[in-house]
């Protein structure tokens, strides 16, 4: 039960983000209030249902990705 809220509160901040929504995992666990190990996983799960994508920022000096919802994503979270 417990990850079924985390995750609903992950799809809600993909979701406000609207169709040019990008987000660094900081920013993502921190509005989901989840822990980063839990983010991660959760991050891998949606990655693998093809519902995220990331890309990595080239402007920061550590290339940090930043993570998307997919057209896919939001028509399953919507």
């Amino acid at each position: 039960m417990r990850s079924a809220r985390e995750m609903s509160r992950l799809a809600d901040v993909f979701l406000a983000g609207g169709t040019e929504g990008r987000f660094y995992a900081q920013d993502l666990r921190r509005a989901a209030s989840v822990s980063h190990r839990r983010l991660a996983d959760m991050l891998a799960q949606m990655r693998d249902l093809g519902w995220v994508d990331r890309e990595f920022d080239a402007s920061t000096s550590d290339g940090r990705p930043y993570y998307m919802l997919t057209e896919a994503g939001r028509r399953e979270l919507a």
